[in-house]
């Protein structure tokens, strides 16, 4: 009988310290955190980091298109092992760092799921398209999984006292706001509920764009933005890159846009702003609302000010 009672005892043990994560592909069950982790998405790096957790390797890498890591985590990552790019990670690689979990975007490698999942568990999250509710709810869900559950709910507590700061620097007469990543081909709009179309909305600005058949974001030409005519413009760009909308600005109807006649057109780094996505990016992105003047609707100056 006690023999009987202490496997019971046991058993109940264990089951009560099982972790229960949620994500796109249902729950995953561990039995104890998870301390050898890789992650396929910058989001993911960004918010182990901010944990206190490194990962035992990232896609830093910049194959398939990829520009490797944004510059805020390079200094942070340092040691952390790349496993190829986020585009074309490396199954070999992750193999030899023997994962306990593998986190994965669900848009980006949807495909590649099945394949990882012979690996390591793989815990499947929005970041790409997420919102940036769906990023910090990620924060708690990787909390749990590394077994920093409380220090996630401090970073979202500390965050949202950053964010009730940075509201008080709100222009609330201040018109809608078009967002968008510029490179050399194209100029991709982030609607209201991607990450940073949602973030600016929670501070109070509102964003112009809503999003289209399903998709946060989307691909908008000349065209499209003169008939969008926004009031406020923001671009994310790279500086080693000549954004299309550079060629744009020399078409004579740019001069109608209401941005232009406003001053009210601001650049920012695509890579900090648009590619990490976690709170030590949102950090790095509040400093900068409030600094360029974009919150309070001023004019676009300095570093901040777009320059055709």
């Amino acid at each position: 009988m006690k023999r009987i009672l202490a496997g019971l005892l046991a058993l109940f043990g264990l089951a009560s310290a099982q972790l229960q994560i949620k994500h796109e592909l249902g729950t995953l069950t561990l039995n104890a955190p998870a301390k050898r982790v890789v992650v396929l998405e910058y989001s993911f790096l960004d918010t182990l980091l901010a944990l206190g957790v490194s990962p035992v390797g990232a896609a830093t890498g910049t194959q398939g298109g990829d520009r490797g890591l944004p510059p805020y985590l390079k200094a942070r990552a340092a040691g952390v092992a790349s496993i190829g790019s986020r585009a074309q990670p490396s199954l070999e690689a992750i193999l030899a760092l023997k994962p306990e979990v593998i986190v994965a975007d669900a848009f980006v490698h949807k495909d590649l799921i099945p394949q990882l999942e012979r690996i390591a568990p793989v815990l499947a999250f929005q970041s790409r398209r997420g919102s940036f509710d769906d990023l910090n709810q990620q924060v708690l869900e990787l909390g749990r999984l590394v077994g920093k559950e409380a220090r996630a709910r401090q970073i979202l507590e500390d965050q949202e006292r950053l964010l009730q700061k940075a509201r008080a620097f709100t222009n609330p007469k201040a018109p809608p706001v078009l967002l968008g990543v510029a490179t050399p081909s194209s100029f991709t709009v982030h609607s209201s509920e991607s990450f940073i179309g949602s973030l600016l909305e929670r501070l109070g600005r509102k964003s112009l764009a809503k999003p289209q058949n399903n998709q946060t974001q989307y691909e908008l030409g000349l065209e499209g933005l003169l008939a969008l005519n926004p009031a406020t413009l923001v671009f994310f760009t790279a500086p080693d890159e000549t954004p299309i909308v550079r060629g744009w600005a020399k078409n004579p109807l740019w001069q109608r846009l209401e941005a232009v006649k406003r001053g009210r057109i601001y650049e920012f780094d695509r890579d900090n702003w648009t590619r990490g996505r976690g709170p030590l990016a949102t950090r790095l992105i509040l400093a900068e609302l409030i600094d360029s003047g974009l919150l309070a609707d001023r004019p676009a100056a300095g570093r901040y000010a777009f320059k055709p």
